[in-house]
């Protein structure tokens, strides 16, 4: 996959090192992350954004600080024509339209370079907050996956799994 630096308004994404794994790992731990994210340790955060075939994976940096990652990985058929989304934000970092920016740059970024058609994001269906935020962005409710990942207690639960073909980000970026 295409990994460069982006800029966004108020942030910038760079390429994730191994150096900011443990800082990462604090993150994925804090209150409002860790429930929605299966493994928070470092080997698991390594696995997911560095070591993971067909992944691109940035550091989200806000006012120079590392504030989250997000990752794009390829999904679906044909290969190329759809990409999955991964984003995790700190706590300090939420609630402030810093999500929709990031996931906004990275599918622009991915659009221009490789011409995907369609992304699709899949949050625990509880997860209300990200589910909003994938909507505000355009994203649609396909349906819920039932028990399709494991928590971090070890029960499994459902996904939403949601979706935006191009057309519609595009549409909605000439408003």
């Amino acid at each position: 996959m295409i990994h460069s630096d982006l800029q966004g308004a108020r942030t910038r994404l760079r390429p994730i090192t191994a150096g900011d794994l443990p800082t990462l790992a604090g993150i994925a731990r804090q209150p409002g992350v860790q429930p929605w994210w299966t493994d928070t340790t470092e080997s698991g955060l390594k696995s997911a954004l560095l070591d993971a075939p067909d992944t691109s994976s940035w550091a989200v940096m806000v006012d120079g600080e590392l504030a989250g990652a997000v990752s794009a990985y390829d999904v679906g058929w044909p290969p190329g024509a759809s990409v999955g989304l991964a984003i995790l934000l700190g706590d300090s970092w939420q609630d402030r339209g810093l999500g929709t920016e990031v996931l906004s740059v990275v599918i622009a970024h991915i659009i221009s370079e490789r011409g995907v058609h369609r992304f699709t994001v899949d949050p625990a269906a509880a997860n209300k907050r990200a589910i909003r935020a994938y909507e505000k962005l355009g994203f649609r409710r396909v349906g819920v996956m039932r028990q399709s990942e494991p928590a971090p207690d070890a029960t499994w639960r459902d996904c939403m799994l949601m979706d935006l073909l191009a057309p519609e980000l595009i549409d909605r970026s000439a408003d």
